[in-house]
């Protein structure tokens, strides 16, 4: 039971314990700056006074909006995804990147002469656009909205039994750590024959694929990285097959990684991004290609859309957050930390036979433990030592604390976990 007085930076209070807690949960990854940040605290009156009316931001404009806004273009927002669009939660954000993708890629097929152009029809557009597909990777985690459930695989309790698309799957060429020789030539054939079977595919599907998406890492699906050269592959591959480039950076955004989009780190340059958590505020980043054809979907008025456009008071929030990461250069203190806290985690895995493929950039970290069991047991006695962390995967335990995490709470950390583990470790002995 969070208390929200006494709770503070990368600790929060549980009132029914009394026990200060060292967050590695952050609420799902979306406290960039830890519990009751004082700068947040000081724009109470600013954050209140916006909470008062819920203004439908897609048609009526603030003051409050545009600074947030111009903050979120001047110190988030990459160059070469000038367009922006808001909303509220990160599925919706992921969904209408594929909504998008659509758009564009149905404009493409008919410029094409695939497809023919003219008055709308309502039978005709069933027809047409039925032939659209989203490609996606095995172990992603897309959302739970209506398209994004179809390119979402992880956890069959959050998908089964809902209506889905069949929709082309790929298999994702995701790194086991430690990295040596053998490593590199294993993923040179995945990789190899993940894009093969993406331009197999669209051979034999052509012009169907509108975009293919994927997550930078795959969080939910467990910690999944790949190499920085399979991610400019995949560039190079969704222009050969005629697809959009989309980056999922929900989890991975907005600083966790050591750059302010986990995407940064491969020299690489998507048409879309998908952005929430952190960010406050959820929405997508779009490059030129979306902008290609006269109507669309930045265009045409209510082509994508929603009531509220964002929440005033996230716009608000988000604006004070990311002032507040530009003073403070909160994303070189996730770089920075954040690899004081993947070396103690390699320590701790050459200490512990329990404990494999640690991995992890910047403060967005992760390891393997034996099982399911063992890992939820594992999760278990963490939160009874004192930290609270989040399963990832099958068997993997995550570790997402705020931008503003400390060495001092990286070590606090580290013997929490080392604790744990001797304490598994001598019970099976036992």
């Amino acid at each position: 039971m969070i208390d929200l007085d006494k709770s503070a930076g990368c600790h929060f209070h549980d009132s029914r314990s009394g026990r200060d807690i060292l967050d590695m949960f952050s609420c799902f990854a979306s406290l960039p700056l830890g519990w009751n940040h004082p700068d947040l605290i000081a724009a109470k009156g600013e954050l209140a006074h916006a909470s008062v009316n819920k203004v439908a931001n897609s048609d009526l404009y603030t003051e409050a909006m545009a600074e947030s806004v111009a903050a979120f273009g001047r110190i988030a927002a990459p160059s070469y995804l000038p367009h922006h669009f808001f909303v509220s939660g990160g599925a919706l954000a992921v969904e209408n990147t594929m909504k998008a993708a659509m758009d564009w890629k149905s404009h493409d097929r008919e410029a094409m002469g695939i497809d023919a152009s003219g008055k709308f029809d309502w039978d005709t557009d069933q027809e047409k656009s039925s032939h659209l597909t989203i490609g996606h990777f095995h172990e992603a985690f897309h959302g739970r909205s209506g398209y994004t459930l179809s390119v979402t695989n992880t956890d069959p309790n959050k998908t089964a039994r809902f209506a889905k698309f069949d929709w082309p799957r790929f298999d994702n060429p995701k790194v086991r750590f430690p990295v040596g020789e053998a490593e590199n030539a294993r993923l040179d054939a995945c990789e190899a024959a993940t894009l093969d079977s993406i331009r197999a595919h669209a051979e034999a599907n052509p012009d169907t694929m509108a975009a293919i998406i994927m997550e930078p890492i795959q969080g939910e699906g467990g910690d999944n990285h790949f190499r920085d050269s399979f991610l400019r592959d995949m560039r190079s591959v969704c222009d050969e097959v005629g697809a959009l480039y989309i980056f999922d950076e929900v989890q991975t955004g907005m600083g966790a990684t050591g750059r302010m989009w986990a995407h940064q780190h491969s020299s690489v340059e998507p048409d879309m991004i998908a952005f929430g958590k952190k960010s406050q505020v959820c929405g997508l980043m779009a490059g030129p290609r979306l902008k290609e054809f006269d109507d669309n979907v930045f265009a045409t008025s209510s082509r994508i859309n929603s009531t509220w456009g964002g929440n005033l008071t996230d716009f608000v929030r988000a604006r004070l957050i990311l002032e507040t990461i530009e003073r403070d250069d909160l994303v070189r203190n996730a770089e920075v930390v954040g690899a004081e806290l993947i070396a103690g985690l390699n320590e701790f895995g050459t200490s512990h036979e329990m404990v494999s493929s640690v991995r992890g950039r910047g403060l967005f970290a992760a390891f393997t433990l034996p099982s399911q069991d063992i890992r939820n047991r594992f999760n278990s006695a963490c939160l009874e030592a004192g930290m609270h962390v989040l399963n990832s995967g099958t068997q993997s335990i995550r570790l997402r604390p705020s931008l503003t995490f400390s060495s001092d709470e990286v070590n606090e950390g580290l013997n929490i976990l080392e604790s744990v583990a001797n304490s598994i470790e001598s019970s099976a002995v036992a």
